[in-house]
């Protein structure tokens, strides 16, 4: 006990010390870049300079947290932020052992499953935090109506497409903070929710699960789901990108095809998307359709015409991009599929599968990354990514 309080201060120390030394060189920097020589030069600063000032010092202490916590990574922890796995019990057994202390994986998703009891919940979240060396993305689905892990959310009954027949900024912001609430009381800090997928035919698969019909009234709702789990402490997640709301295919049964081109995607399902990163949405979740008329080969979610090009660059989201559960049927024959999303530019794998399939697929990522298929520089990029938002989110204190 001695040992681990004496490491513990060394660590606090440490973190004191280096924030210490990017704080002075911010200073001297500051004081490099304005001329306190001529009249005036500190009402100036103070007039236009305190604000960036500021802002820039937050950056380079966010940074500077990010490097502490980076560093104590080895390469394997690395691989193994970047995987969001479902659990097969209640209760920590040996595989959920197994994935958090020797995979060290950055996230956890609560399936029906894992839950029975709020004491058992309660309990359940408490052990694996505390058996995580690197603090965890703990998420669970819960949009309200056909999908909600968490029996105790005052508006667990209200769906979706509920929120849109009321059409009311207030009764969705309502409906977000509920489940926000009944999340946090848990200790879950991520929701899979909201869906922004619009519903343009009647039959459509997401007809049951999305907000309306019109891109405004998806924007205007979703923003609005958004903002309430942001202010309640809850990271709110925006799927599934770039909107599989066209298809009567169900992406867990095969792929869709989706036969819309790029200008359409832009005025139409990528509206809400948009707006939700205007509005500081710090996770994007990636659906499994084919778009053939803008990549012929790959889904949306291995694609990085969608993620590099379309959602990093152009939309210039700088959140996690996360992706649906790759076990789906609808990436069936794409047997790289790991491999092929990371480089695409997705930041977390979610894997709802069993524990030697997880691991399988884990173990593929790290012989890409061994054999030069992915660089460590794409690796690095999502690893601080999603630690950044840890941080940022207090989950990493």
């Amino acid at each position: 006990m001695h040992t681990e309080i004496k490491i513990k201060k060394k660590k606090t120390k440490l973190k004191v010390i280096v924030l210490a030394i990017f704080s002075l060189i911010y200073l001297l920097i500051l004081i490099y870049v304005t001329d306190l020589s001529k009249p005036g030069s500190l009402v100036k600063l103070k007039k236009v300079n305190l604000e960036n000032a500021v802002a820039s010092y937050d950056n380079y202490r966010m940074d500077a947290l990010v490097f502490i916590e980076f560093s104590r990574l080895d390469p394997k922890a690395k691989i193994g932020q970047l995987f969001m796995l479902s659990l097969p019990t209640s209760y920590y057994d040996d595989d959920t052992k197994s994935l958090i202390e020797e995979y060290r994986i950055g996230g956890i998703v609560l399936m029906s499953q894992n839950i029975s009891t709020q004491t058992q919940l309660t309990d359940y979240v408490k052990s694996l935090q505390k058996n995580s060396d690197t603090k965890l993305l703990i998420a669970t689905d819960q949009e309200g109506g056909i999908v909600g892990r968490i029996p105790w959310d005052n508006a667990r009954y209200i769906s979706q497409p509920h929120i849109g027949i009321v059409n009311r900024e207030d009764f969705a912001y309502s409906t977000g903070e509920s489940h926000a609430l009944a999340l946090k009381q848990f200790n879950i800090n991520v929701n899979l929710a909201p869906v922004l997928d619009i519903s343009f035919e009647p039959g459509s698969i997401m007809a049951n699960r999305t907000l309306g019909s019109t891109p405004a009234q998806v924007t205007q709702l979703g923003v609005e789901i958004i903002k309430a789990h942001e202010k309640n402490g809850v990271i709110a997640t925006a799927k599934h990108f770039p909107g599989i709301g066209r298809t009567t295919t169900d992406s867990h049964l095969a792929l869709p095809q989706i036969d819309v081109d790029k200008d359409t995607l832009l005025i139409e399902e990528i509206v809400p998307f948009k707006e939700a990163i205007n509005n500081d949405v710090q996770i994007i979740m990636t659906g499994h359709a084919l778009y053939p008329k803008i990549d012929k080969k790959y889904p949306a979610s291995l694609s990085g015409k969608f993620i590099n090009e379309l959602l990093r660059n152009f939309l210039k989201f700088d959140g996690i991009i996360l992706t649906d559960d790759i076990h789906m049927q609808a990436l069936d024959k794409y047997p790289d599929k790991v491999v092929d999303a990371i480089n695409a530019g997705n930041d977390m794998i979610m894997i709802v599968d069993t524990y030697d399939n997880q691991v399988a697929f884990i173990q593929q990522l790290e012989k890409a990354v061994n054999d030069g298929t992915i660089s460590e520089e794409r690796i690095d990029e999502s690893v601080k990514r999603i630690l950044r938002i840890k941080i940022e989110n207090k989950i990493i204190k």
